[in-house]
């Protein structure tokens, strides 16, 4: 077990990415049950196997740590209680607005239950592991990074309207207004909805927190972010194959797997950016991916959607030079030291609220 631990610390990257989709893809079963099926028991296996990402990061996390146990465990519990009532919340909103699912006794009974592993993935950002702690974090901290949470809001989603207008001059889209819902209080609330179960089920706590919390700080002490969000892209992508499968998308296409490639990768440039601008942030990652998916939810995409992506992409990458490795000290790049006893051990770089921004 010795020797596993000390390769899991030296192979944190490697590690992450088997476990993830060790966890997701063995799971992914329930997923494609409830989906094809209407077998809604499973729901519990497949909330496990979406935050895989999130679980192999705390899993990883704890299993490095090398610090004691600080705290008691009032604080950890206080935030699952609180993350497991929200998030039902949001869940049974979700099946009754947007899903227009009956909900019985049963079907509420079930959601109680399938929501832990989120629950438990919020909650780890108050654990007593000093690792899983200073990693999990940024999940739950909007102090210093308030006005990124807005870009994040509404940066993807502009990009994604603006793809309209652009396709509708250059007459590729005739029927520009006919796509578009009428715009009411009902339609506010729904997006409002939508939104909060993709940030709670999917993007933040079952993702992000894997991509760009815990693989990209490790990433960027070794290579640049434009490297980093390459690499995360590829991955990112690829992990949802199970999923996309049971949707009934053409996963055994090339043409299918170029354009989602694509996609994620020019979106992983954006997010990475915001993310690193927000001193390394789960939160505001989580926030631009949900915002993304939730306008995706109720507009189709655009026609010259990949031009806009790529041009804002471009503009990010010469703005910031991401081709350029970040301080070492930022606060987004994860750090490796040695012990007095000489032993490896891990630990997070936290730095004052002002940070260190980007060249």
């Amino acid at each position: 077990m010795h020797k596993l631990i000390n390769w899991i610390r030296r192979h944190q990257i490697v590690a992450f990415y088997i476990l993830t989709f060790a966890i997701s893809w063995s799971l992914a079963f329930s997923y494609d049950a409830i989906v094809n099926r209407d077998q809604f028991l499973l729901a519990p296996i497949a909330f496990v196997s979406i935050c895989g990402p999130g679980l192999a990061g705390i899993i990883l996390s704890g299993v490095t740590n090398t610090q004691p146990n600080q705290g008691s465990r009032k604080a950890f519990w206080i935030a699952f209680l609180a993350a497991w009532f929200v998030s039902a919340l949001v869940y049974l909103a979700n099946s009754k607005f947007i899903e227009q699912i009956p909900l019985s006794p049963a079907m509420v009974g079930i959601i109680i239950i399938a929501v832990i592993p989120v629950a438990f993935v919020i909650a780890s950002a108050y654990s007593r592991n000093p690792s899983v702690r200073n990693y999990m974090a940024s999940l739950v901290r909007l102090r210093g990074v308030w006005g990124w949470c807005f870009v994040a809001l509404v940066l993807l989603p502009a990009l994604f309207l603006i793809s309209f207008p652009i396709s509708a001059t250059l007459g590729k889209q005739p029927e520009l207004l006919n796509q578009f819902p009428e715009i009411s209080l009902s339609l506010l609330g729904l997006i409002a909805v939508k939104f909060l179960y993709q940030l709670f089920f999917f993007n933040a706590t079952g993702e992000e927190t894997g991509w760009r919390g815990f693989v990209l700080p490790r990433l960027q002490t070794r290579t640049s972010p434009l490297i980093a969000a390459l690499i995360i892209g590829f991955f990112w992508a690829s992990w949802h194959f199970f999923f996309w499968r049971s949707d009934g998308s053409p996963v055994l296409t090339m043409e299918f797997w170029i354009e989602m490639w694509t996609a994620h990768i020019l979106a992983s440039f954006l997010i990475v950016w915001m993310s690193n601008r927000a001193k390394g942030s789960i939160l505001v990652a989580g926030i631009a991916h949900a915002a993304m998916n939730t306008v995706q939810a109720f507009v189709p995409n655009g026609n010259f959607l990949f031009p806009v992506l790529s041009v804002a992409a471009l503009l990010v990458i010469l703005a910031d030079r991401m081709w350029k490795k970040l301080p070492s000290d930022h606060q987004a790049v994860y750090q490796a030291q040695d012990t007095a006893a000489g032993k490896p051990a891990v630990r997070m770089v936290q730095l004052n609220e002002k940070g260190t921004q980007l060249t």
